[in-house]
């Protein structure tokens, strides 16, 4: 198994390479992920559906293991219909994945989520 990172996962989707060297299998951590989903809307203006649908579609690839399935899964679902960034959803879902009750956050976006506690910070 060959990892990938942000640049070469990037370098693949967008066709710049129509095969990646050395066949596969292929693992892409949640980090890689993360920026990915950073990149798509910060560079290119990926819709939050765009993104989600490349990812899914990543998940498809049997040669391609993505790190924490099932919390990438169900990021998704909130990412595409919510107001926070893929990443808090992620960390939420991976949390509660993991067992924990709630993750807390002082982001206002995460917080309406149920996988959140919103906290309130004193200075």
């Amino acid at each position: 198994m060959t990892g990938l990172d942000t640049n070469v996962l990037l370098g693949w989707l967008l066709n710049r390479r129509s095969k990646l060297p050395g066949g596969g299998p292929f693992r892409i951590s949640l980090i890689v992920l993360v920026e990915l989903v950073w990149v798509l809307q910060s560079q290119f203006r990926n819709s939050r559906s765009e993104i989600a649908s490349i990812i899914e579609t990543l998940l498809q690839i049997p040669d391609v293991d993505v790190a924490g399935r099932d919390a990438v899964k169900a990021a998704l679902d909130d990412f595409r219909d919510g107001g926070a960034d893929f990443a808090d959803y992620l960390i939420g879902h991976d949390n509660a994945l993991s067992g924990c009750e709630t993750t807390w956050t002082c982001d206002r976006k995460a917080g309406r989520n149920p996988r959140f506690t919103l906290l309130q910070m004193e200075n």
